[in-house]
């Protein structure tokens, strides 16, 4: 029993021992050595807005297209008896292209002529109806009058006076009914003229001619085709001249002028061309303005791209920066501008490119530093240090 107390006791002493080792050891650990960093200072590149004088010269490319084009329709409906040309083919002004069966409106020319000659005939016999009523109703007016002369006082004479009434009033209405066929026959003559015109020109029309000198490009119908009058069949394009397609900013636009001769290099070789057309109000979509440049089409065929060069107006003081230090976004664009160690991003209006350059038309004043490249990675109000700093030239 003692000896088992004492074995007991010993336990619980080795018990306590090592718990007052193990808390002795972790009072006396070595604490971690707290280390403070420095913040983190982003390295840019920084340059200067520089001021220049320029005489800018932008390039664009556009497409070349047919000068004019013409899309060909029938304006009556019928069988396409005749095909005359085919896609390729150079025609002239005037020439027979497509041939509709005319027989219908032949026809109806006929009609109309026919129609036309019964209406003068009948003029013709009613005038001539109008003057010998003229003349019947006269008659009968003398004879009223003299029986009117002879006296009212026998019954025989009322008698004769009432008939002799009777035969005035009646030829008065033929002379007037006749009067009034003359006058409506006479407005039904003018109908049919116009109807005879109208059969005249729709039996024209069964005929399709070229309206200019040109090449056929397209044709879109068969002989034995029923051809309706919406459907296009011809595609005719006048090969002498061909246009430049280009779409400009608003800058480049302001400065060019319809008539102005323009320099364009196709595969390597200039050529000279006019400035036609010019669109002022801006597409809604792209925000550009459309011009056509017709140039002549020696060698040169549609689908080519050409590349026109377009002087500007030259600026004095122009204030520039590198492309890079741009950042866009969502159609504005910034630039980050150093302000002692930090970045302030501001607005700009950007200009055209010139020479490399990027031209800054408000925002910005000449010999502010702002960062060269990777602005994307940037932010407002970081701290920053420059590594370098980069002439605007």
């Amino acid at each position: 029993m003692a000896s088992s107390l004492r074995r007991t006791l010993l336990t619980f002493l080795i018990l306590l021992l090592t718990i007052f080792v193990v808390m002795a050891l972790w009072r006396t650990r070595p604490q971690p050595e707290v280390v403070l960093k420095k913040p983190q200072v982003t390295r840019v590149v920084v340059v200067q807005a520089v001021a220049r004088d320029i005489n800018p010269l932008v390039r664009q490319t556009g497409l070349l297209r047919p000068w004019r084009v013409a899309s060909l329709q029938f304006e009556v409906k019928g069988d396409l008896v005749e095909r005359l040309v085919e896609p390729g083919q150079k025609v002239e002004h005037g020439q027979l292209l497509l041939r509709l069966d005319d027989a219908d409106y032949q026809d109806t020319v006929t009609e109309s002529e026919a129609h036309l000659t019964e209406t003068r005939a009948a003029i013709r016999r009613d005038r001539s109806l109008l003057g010998l009523a003229k003349e019947n109703r006269k008659l009968a007016e003398q004879e009223y009058q003299r029986l009117v002369k002879l006296g009212e006082g026998s019954l025989a004479s009322a008698s004769t006076r009432d008939s002799a009434r009777q035969q005035l009033l009646k030829l008065s209405s033929d002379e007037a009914r006749l009067a009034f066929s003359i006058e409506s026959s006479q407005a039904r003559l003018v109908w049919e003229a116009a109807a005879l015109k109208r059969a005249q020109r729709n039996l024209q029309r069964t005929r399709l001619f070229a309206p200019f000198d040109g090449l056929i490009n397209r044709v879109e119908a068969e002989v034995g085709d029923y051809l309706q009058t919406s459907a296009r069949v011809v595609e005719l394009i006048q090969g002498e001249f061909l246009e430049l397609y280009v779409e400009v900013s608003g800058d480049v636009a302001a400065a060019l002028t319809i008539g102005q001769k323009l320099i364009i290099k196709i595969d390597g070789a200039e050529q000279e061309g006019e400035l036609t057309a010019l669109q002022p109000d801006p597409d809604a979509k792209t925000h550009t303005h459309p011009l056509q440049i017709r140039l002549p089409a020696d060698g040169l065929l549609p689908g080519m791209l050409g590349e026109v060069l377009l002087p500007l107006e030259p600026r004095s003081g122009a204030l520039v920066v590198p492309p890079a230090a741009l950042l866009r976004e969502e159609g504005r664009a910034f630039v980050f501008v150093v302000e002692t160690d930090r970045l302030q991003r501001r607005e700009v209006v950007p200009g055209i490119r010139y020479n490399g350059q990027q031209v800054i038309l408000s925002g910005l004043a000449e010999g502010e530093p702002l960062v060269a490249r990777d602005v994307e990675v940037l932010s407002d109000g970081i701290k920053v240090t420059a590594e370098a700093v980069e002439s605007g030239r």
